[in-house]
């Protein structure tokens, strides 16, 4: 059944970048980084510095920064704890996460933004004995975006990734998302991640029933300087450990040097 669901999603793969061929909208003040979990081929500005804060399922807190160069490169960092509220000992990820993300080619009208990076941030605690997170970061991806306008803000988004965390399994993976401006200021968020790199039944530190990673969420600007991101993760129950859909918050904030 899910490989049947697989050749949909590859072929609403194509379908999409088929659409990202057309003519586009002008980009946001302060672009989308991510859909919901996957990346965009989006970056904070020359001389802008983002402070980022998410508390999410089982009081997993995270922090994260980066600095913008040029209008082409973004550089940045995020430390992750574990049990931040609530009783119990807090622990701390092993490692820190590294981000670096080149946009090669700017949106316009002959086609989408696309943009090359690393990011080593998982989601959830790292698990030692398997090295790996238990939603395994991106590793190196590419990905395409397009934005427009038409009443509504629209944007598109997709790519592909090979995680880092492969020691049992590994793969290329694809992923892809939208987001609907419904007013100016409040933005809803839908993405995909087909997790093939995690879907092997026969492999033990697999994690997932081979459904893909299926988000939303909601968002919400004010002004110049900050974003609220209100996040629903895994309507599928793909994740095998836990049931139901995992929820967290998230706080942006930029500022320019």
């Amino acid at each position: 059944m899910w490989k049947s669901r697989r050749r949909i999603i590859l072929s609403a793969a194509v379908i999409a970048a088929a659409i990202l061929a057309a003519s586009g909208a002008d980009a946001q003040l302060l672009e989308d980084l991510k859909v919901v979990s996957t990346p965009t081929a989006g970056l904070i500005g020359h001389g802008a510095y983002l402070f980022e804060g998410r508390i999410g399922p089982g009081n997993d807190l995270l922090f994260g920064m980066a600095v913008g160069f040029h209008d082409r490169l973004m550089v940045g960092m995020s430390f992750g704890l574990q049990n931040f509220i609530g009783r119990g000992k807090i622990e701390a990820n092993n490692l820190p996460g590294f981000l670096l993300r080149l946009r090669v080619i700017e949106e316009g009208l002959a086609g989408p933004a696309f943009a090359i990076g690393i990011d080593t941030q998982g989601e959830g605690r790292y698990i030692d004995d398997a090295e790996r997170y238990e939603r395994k970061s991106l590793g190196a991806y590419a990905v395409v975006s397009r934005n427009f306008d038409a009443r509504i803000n629209i944007g598109l988004h997709g790519g592909i990734n090979y995680s880092f965390e492969n020691r049992d399994e590994n793969s290329i993976d694809l992923y892809a998302g939208t987001s609907f401006t419904i007013i100016p200021g409040l933005t809803l968020l839908l993405d995909y991640d087909a997790c093939f790199d995690d879907d092997d039944s026969d492999v033990p530190t697999t994690l997932t029933k081979g459904r893909g990673y299926l988000d939303c969420g909601i968002r919400v600007d004010y002004g110049e300087n900050l974003r609220m991101r209100l996040l629903f993760k895994d309507l599928l129950g793909n994740y095998i450990p836990e049931s139901g859909v995992a929820r967290s918050l998230e706080i942006v904030y930029i500022n320019w040097f």
